[in-house]
């Protein structure tokens, strides 16, 4: 079968397109990659502004675009004249090309790795150059020149402020000052110390004695009271006793027919009254506070029964003495002539007092004081 020319120009003009389209297409793929700006993060940017070159093996393929400061390091932006595919591990360097101090960018692409997006961030190298070497040099010249002022303010002072020799030799004046004055204060308090240590001591030797004496004289005022409380407990046994046998005494004369008569008699009321008197003195001088007395089932005894006593003023008997007194100037008055009835009340009463004298009758007082 033979084709004509005409089937043979459209099958010409189709393959044509076809590879038309095909171009096109992988171009559009290959551009897909292809990034026109890139952000770089640098730690330090030196003298680096927009506007200054980047270069790609020497030769220029864009500028500096934006310069952001960020907190701890500066974000530029890289504007590329040309499209280029950036992959993992490449490069940006910047530094410095020129005497003046002039930096620029350069690029190192990277030939292997994945295609990184168009939003990736990366993170740029600076390297030092001449005008960070003369920046560095000045700040250690200025270093240099405070740390030989300080040296110089030390050595030599200033209007306001000593030199350091200066100080450490009115310190070590101050010091040797010192040192002579407690020198001569010693010298004066050393004898006083000698002679107060040897009053002191003494002192301490007395107070030893005194303490000695002190002591031994305690011991014998603790055995002496011991004693005297003794004989006092004793006196006061013995005064109960005395009290007792009074009271039963005095209730059997105050029950005794007798004792009208034995009362009528003056002998007897004096003996009486002056044995009361002493007994009444001996009262007085005991101090019965803090005296207790216990039975045998440790209930506390009375020393002395205070009944019907009185010490302090005249007493009943006392009253009635200056009774029968008065009675007997009366009677005497009236019987002027009769003598033999008070002979005969006389050997009456004498042995019906000495009992009483000899039981060592107590009268008993009202109330306590």
């Amino acid at each position: 079968m033979r084709i004509s020319n005409k089937a043979i120009g459209y099958i010409s003009l189709l393959a044509l397109i076809a590879l038309i389209a095909t171009i096109t297409y992988s171009m559009w793929k290959a551009h897909q990659n292809i990034s026109y700006v890139v952000t770089v993060d640098f730690d330090e940017l030196g003298s680096l502004q927009p506007e200054d070159p980047v270069v790609v093996r020497g030769y220029k393929v864009g500028t500096i675009g934006t310069v952001t400061w960020l907190y701890d390091r500066a974000r530029i932006t890289v504007k590329f004249d040309e499209p280029l595919v950036l992959r993992e591990g490449t490069q940006f360097n910047n530094v410095n090309f020129a005497l003046m101090g002039q930096r620029r960018l350069e690029v190192i692409p990277s030939k292997t790795g994945k295609v990184l997006p168009k939003d990736y961030i990366f993170t740029g190298h600076f390297e030092p150059g001449i005008a960070e070497a003369l920046r560095l040099i000045e700040k250690v010249n200025e270093r240099l020149i405070t740390v030989r002022e300080a040296i110089f303010l030390i050595a030599e002072g200033d209007s306001t402020h000593k030199s350091i020799p200066d100080i450490f030799n009115a310190a070590l004046d101050g010091v040797e000052n010192f040192m002579n004055n407690t020198d001569k204060e010693l010298e004066l308090i050393v004898p006083q110390l000698d002679i107060l240590f040897n009053q002191v001591n003494e002192a301490s030797k007395t107070v030893g004695g005194i303490t000695e004496q002190v002591d031994s004289s305690v011991n014998a005022i603790s055995l002496g009271f011991r004693e005297k409380m003794a004989d006092i407990q004793s006196t006061i046994n013995d005064i109960s006793d005395g009290a007792e046998k009074a009271n039963k005494v005095i209730d059997k004369i105050d029950s005794n027919v007798v004792s009208h008569e034995l009362l009528q008699t003056t002998a007897t009321l004096e003996k009486v009254t002056e044995v009361i008197d002493k007994l009444n003195k001996v009262i007085a001088a005991i101090n019965t506070k803090g005296i207790k007395v216990y039975d045998e089932k440790g209930n506390p005894v009375k020393l002395i029964k205070w009944k019907n006593m009185n010490i302090i003023g005249k007493t009943a008997r006392a009253k009635a003495k200056d009774r029968l007194e008065k009675a007997a100037k009366e009677s005497a008055a009236k019987k002027n002539g009769a003598e033999a009835k008070p002979d005969q009340a006389k050997p009456a009463a004498q042995p019906a007092a000495q009992p009483a004298s000899s039981q060592s009758v107590v009268p008993q007082s009202a109330p306590k004081q």
